[in-house]
């Protein structure tokens, strides 16, 4: 997708929604239009974002109702424009991780148990999610997979059950089912792919099947698994590798954790994984990939080191290699970023559609959206100099610099930079960068949009001359 697309909604929609296949050319079409009217205001109510359009309201209402429209049919079309994206891109990551889509109201009764207190009335979807990457940028191509999961709120209290399930069986399949997409979506291309898992997917059946069939991945280890030709565990025989070499990386401020720079030891080693016992299907073998190590071995006193061991298909024999691995898998935030932009740029939990089919319809466009208000924020932090027209319209950047700026007396000759945009955005939504990152959040962003947006209105009725 160019970035004239990107900043066009109707185009970005029209790309994204087009490929679509449902019963009626006129779904089609309609689903374009409602994703054009939230990309435009993404945490509205659909009600809210049409405004005074009232056919677009009643149409798009329509739509979300029709249970003639499958919410899967919806998701592919927008799988199918991120293949297309992704079909001249070298290299790429796909980072998968779930997320919860928790709602409380009556619709909610027919969803599953997300967790918490026996007793909670909220209910929802585990959300398995799988973002394409461009490896090089790195920029997100697209969402290119989800998995939508009710869990029945009676296997409550039955893990340890789970060594008497078969492995199809397990909701930790979901790794090895999101591969199997992938590769049918992107068939020749998915050998330029690298799929990023984080400790969740440490399953024996899982790394056994990215190295039967050739997928390329990494992932998170979670289990000090017995080595099969060495009498150690893994995390041990690792631990003894000679140090390859040290790289130093950002750590970004998260939650109370404080923004600082990290210097990473790198180890690694092929390993040979002695395979679990199963009590149902057949009997594993042994299995060969390579382990990399990396440990921060000294940070500040109140910070958390930072320590990941991994598993990969990648080459790891040399210090370089090694540092490809870990740089890549450094990657899979992003995943976590998108949900973020689900949850609170598109506000998908406060929606209140009153059937499960109907939520998931309005639930999956806004998905799109999501990912969409990512890449524009990646634009704006990775070409912070370029300027922000037309990521925004004239009549826009205009707008905020007189709503932001103390000397807005003058406007400048030519548009802002396009980090100027995001920041002044954020600080009319609240933010002030207290923690001096630089890094806006999601709700600030949205805040500041819909008060933009609020601005611009009164600005146009103004235009039209007195009432």
């Amino acid at each position: 997708m160019d970035d004239e697309a990107l900043y066009d909604v109707r185009r970005w929609s029209k790309q994204t929604f087009g490929a679509c296949r449902l019963a009626d050319e006129r779904h089609r079409k309609r689903v374009i239009e409602i994703g054009a009217i939230l990309a435009q205001r993404p945490a509205d109510s659909l009600s809210a974002a049409c405004g005074t359009d009232e056919a677009a309201r009643l149409g798009g209402y329509r739509l979300i109702e029709n249970d003639r429209v499958n919410p899967d049919a919806i998701a592919e079309g927008g799988f199918a424009a991120t293949v297309e994206r992704a079909d001249d891109v070298r290299r790429m990551l796909a980072a998968s991780d779930t997320t919860t889509l928790s709602f409380s109201h009556a619709a909610s009764l027919s969803l599953g148990d997300v967790g918490g207190p026996k007793a909670c009335n909220v209910h929802g979807w585990h959300v398995h999610s799988s973002l394409l990457i461009n490896a090089d940028g790195p920029m997100v191509i697209g969402l290119i997979d989800q998995q939508w999961r009710c869990r029945d709120p009676a296997g409550r209290g039955r893990k340890h059950q789970r060594k008497q399930r078969a492995y199809n069986e397990k909701e930790s399949f979901k790794w090895q089912a999101t591969s199997v997409r992938l590769s049918q979506r992107l068939g020749p291309v998915m050998d330029r792919v690298i799929e990023l898992c984080d400790a969740e997917a440490d399953v024996y059946e899982f790394l056994d099947y990215k190295v039967t069939n050739n997928q390329r991945f990494i992932v998170r280890v979670s289990q000090n698994r017995c080595l099969s030709d060495a009498d150690e565990k893994l995390w041990t025989h690792l631990g003894q590798q000679e140090a390859l070499g040290q790289i130093t990386v950002n750590v970004p401020q998260r939650g109370g954790r404080v923004a600082r720079q990290a210097t990473l030891t790198l180890r690694a080693a092929q390993v040979t994984l002695r395979p679990p016992s199963r009590l149902v299907g057949p009997q594993l073998e042994p299995l060969t990939l390579n382990a990399v190590l990396v440990e921060e071995l000294s940070c500040p006193s109140d910070a958390e080191p930072l320590h990941w061991r991994l598993y990969t298909g990648e080459p790891a024999q040399t210090f370089e290699q090694v540092k490809q691995v870990t740089l890549d898998y450094g990657q899979r935030w992003q995943v976590e970023d998108f949900h973020k932009a689900w949850k609170s740029g598109c506000k998908v939990e406060e929606q209140r559609q009153q059937t499960p089919c109907n939520l998931q319809r309005m639930a999956q466009i806004r998905a799109f959206v999501a990912t969409r208000l990512l890449q524009l924020k990646q634009h704006a932090a990775l070409a912070p100099e370029t300027p922000c027209e037309p990521l925004l319209d004239r009549v826009t950047w205009k707008c905020l610099y007189l709503s932001t700026e103390k000397d807005s007396r003058s406007l400048p000759d030519k548009p802002p930079s396009q980090r100027w945009a995001l920041h002044a955005v954020a600080r009319l939504g609240g933010w002030n960068d207290s923690k001096h990152t630089g890094r806006p959040g999601w709700a600030a962003l949205i805040r500041g949009w819909d008060a933009l947006q609020s601005r611009i209105t009164g600005y146009r009725l103004a235009l039209a001359g007195p009432l």
